[in-house]
């Protein structure tokens, strides 16, 4: 996110060249509604699309990878199960985690670093237990509760993702869900969370269906979205960052 001017439209790309304004947490974020800076167009490129380890940075045993961005086919089409529960798999698990502290993210999914299998690993605070939850759910599956049929507070309900840098947007969520899944040895695993955690479990369980939560949004905030998408140039594959390398798009 960036320094601009006065808006026309209410939203900004990312453009890793200038400096980046605070911003909460992403993967999701929360709490901006963009209405006080414009869009500059810039977009990097990964040396072709990512599969996991193209232009990836190796530290301390583990790897750091490209976040794919929206438009990446691997984003838009429905994540693989699981077969094995072996020392790949662990090595993966690994790298996740140490890609989203690298992006100081709460949540990320395999799909957003080109790889096409169910899992996501999560590392942030239930705030509604008042505890730091840190894991990983294998081949999930997510129940939920009904989402109200209102429209979407912007200044608590709002989102951000690492594979739609720079912006965020509103999203109604279900309050309460429980998620059944396996951890990375296989074994079975559930979490019920309320809340902001409540949140954080939907919008990583979404990536592994194929789904970005700027697919859900309302009519309205879709609109917006689909002329940020164009401004930014999120539409196209082939375009990824690098966490810890190029600046951080929600400014951290």
């Amino acid at each position: 996110m960036l320094f601009a001017h006065t808006p026309a439209n209410g939203f900004s790309c990312w453009n890793p060249v200038l400096p980046q304004r605070p911003h909460g947490y992403h993967d999701v974020s929360f709490n901006d509604s963009r209405e006080d800076i414009i869009p500059n167009r810039h977009r990097v490129r990964a040396p072709g699309p990512t599969s996991g380890n193209a232009g990836s940075i190796r530290l301390l045993g583990m790897t750091i990878h490209p976040i794919v961005v929206y438009g990446e086919p691997v984003l838009h089409r429905r994540a693989e199960p699981v077969a094995e529960f072996d020392s790949a798999l662990h090595t993966l698990i690994d790298d996740m985690f140490e890609t989203l502290a690298a992006s100081k993210g709460v949540g990320l999914a395999a799909p957003q670093i080109g790889v096409g299998q169910q899992i996501f690993v999560y590392d942030a605070d239930d705030e509604v237990a008042e505890v730091r939850r840190r894991g990983v759910f294998v081949n999930p599956v997510l129940v939920a509760s009904k989402i109200e049929d209102v429209r979407p507070d912007p200044d608590t309900e709002s989102e951000g993702c690492l594979s739609v840098p720079g912006l965020d947007f509103p999203i109604k969520r279900a309050h309460r869900v429980t998620v059944s899944g396996k951890d990375a040895d296989g074994q079975p695993i559930s979490l019920t969370v309320e809340g902001w955690f409540a949140r954080i479990m939907q919008h990583e369980f979404d990536h592994l269906q194929g789904t970005l939560y700027v697919d859900k949004l309302d009519k309205r905030w879709s609109k917006k979205w689909k002329r940020a998408q164009e401004e930014c140039g999120y539409d196209e594959p082939g375009i990824s960052w690098m966490p810890g390398t190029d600046p951080d798009p929600f400014g951290h």
